[in-house]
């Protein structure tokens, strides 16, 4: 017997899924911009961190990958109403969120020379 879904994790999945499709589409771009050199602000934002154009690449697909597959997860538990499949995917997404806001305030720390 699986456990039920609760409604507020349904709408918690569902607010959460649109942030993960927007992370997931940005860092993306981000990515593809920074490998193909594309001459826009994401494809010279390495620059502007003072970081190698390899480990910004890397950090960016890592992750839009990471939430391209926490949405899908997010997806698939509302869509089989799986309550235990759900709560590890919000887990998950709040790791990926703790982890962004550390890479990113190194990223920030970097800028300011205190790296």
């Amino acid at each position: 017997m699986k456990p039920v879904l609760k409604p507020f994790q349904r709408s918690l999945a569902l607010i959460i899924i649109p942030l993960g499709f927007v992370l997931c589409f940005i860092y993306g771009w981000t990515f593809i911009s920074t490998v193909f050199g594309l001459n826009n602000f994401y494809g010279n934002l390495y620059n502007y961190y003072h970081v190698s154009k390899i480990s910004f690449s890397i950090y960016n697909i890592l992750v839009a990958f990471v939430a391209g597959i926490i949405t899908i997860r997010l997806i698939i538990g509302v869509l089989k109403s799986n309550a235990r499949h759900l709560k590890r995917s919000l887990w998950i997404f709040l790791a990926l969120a703790v982890i962004l806001v550390i890479g990113e305030s190194i990223l920030h720390l970097s800028l300011a020379g205190d790296i």
